[in-house]
């Protein structure tokens, strides 16, 4: 069997395609910034909408030329908190596509799930409109949370202000409260994989060296320093930089730099697998948290 896992994210699509064990090749991404303005609109933007719908058209597509058995489209915060959703939800089905909505008590807990790979960890997913933190070991689950603070919207937010997007991540991220004590802070997302590369300086991004690399808080400080100075045409230069990510990645990085300052850890591993192998693991019966 072939199953293909659509992550229908705040910043981007994403087709992962798995024979229930491994996947069967890089995940394929499409950035159409879903979330443009849901912070100060509360409702999904028309022209996000048409693009996400032609996104997940065309990787649904290509996840049956591809032989796909059973294509699984999922979305996140987004979609959760828009006050239209039901449209959004609405079109896709007369596309013939149904999604699930994942409700956030459950979205750190499919990171979490796609991650983990032994010992006591806490798992961090910065996404475009929500980020999460699970916590846990081979036990089990211990802690979850997610709060409604990501890339897309800090950039709508905050823009590049760098005191200004201090304030509001230090603000929400007290939503987090009494986190247990864990070893090991893994990071998935975009978000964490770009800076990953920025440090390895990738002219072509691979994701074998991405996983489990290893990013220190000053990696990322000096990365988020180099980078908010440049003018968004003159970041095109950036080894490891996607220009997907140009304009949210500072937001981003001070993001992640603030959680870890609140976890108290000098450290990430970053991993490759995330909310879509859970997410599978999910729909295949094999989820165990």
């Amino acid at each position: 069997m072939i199953y293909g896992v659509i992550d229908i994210g705040s910043n981007s699509i994403r087709l992962l395609l798995s024979d229930g064990e491994n996947a069967l090749e890089d995940k394929k991404v499409i950035r159409t910034q879903l979330a443009y303005n849901l912070a100060k609109s509360g409702k999904l933007d028309e022209e996000a909408m048409v693009r996400t719908i032609d996104a997940i058209k065309e990787l649904v597509g290509y996840a049956k030329e591809k032989g796909a058995d059973y294509v699984w489209p999922f979305a996140t915060e987004a979609v959760r908190s828009a006050s239209n959703q039901e449209e959004f939800v609405t079109r896709l089905k007369k596309e013939g596509i149904d999604i699930e909505i994942i409700q956030s008590s459950w979205e750190a807990k499919l990171g979490f799930s796609g991650a983990y790979y032994g010992g006591r960890v806490a798992v961090m997913d910065v996404g475009g409109a929500s980020s999460e933190i699970a916590v846990g070991d081979e036990c089990g689950l211990q802690y979850a949370k997610s709060i409604p603070i990501g890339i897309v919207k800090i950039k709508d937010v905050c823009g590049e202000d760098i005191e200004k997007i201090k304030e509001y991540i230090d603000e929400k991220i007290k939503g987090y409260g009494q986190i247990p004590e864990f070893d090991t802070l893994i990071s998935i997302g975009g978000t964490a994989s770009s800076f990953a590369a920025i440090n390895m300086q990738m002219e072509v991004y691979d994701s074998k060296k991405v996983d489990k690399y290893t990013l220190t808080y000053n990696d990322i400080k000096k990365a988020v320093e180099t980078i908010r100075v440049l003018p968004m045409e003159e970041r095109n230069k950036v080894k490891g930089l996607s220009m997907k990510r140009k304009d949210v990645i500072v937001g981003g990085g001070i993001l992640i730099m603030k959680i870890m300052e609140m976890l108290h850890k000098d450290s990430i591993v970053v991993r490759e697998s995330d909310n879509q192998e859970g997410y599978l693991s999910y729909k295949l019966g094999n989820l165990v948290l």
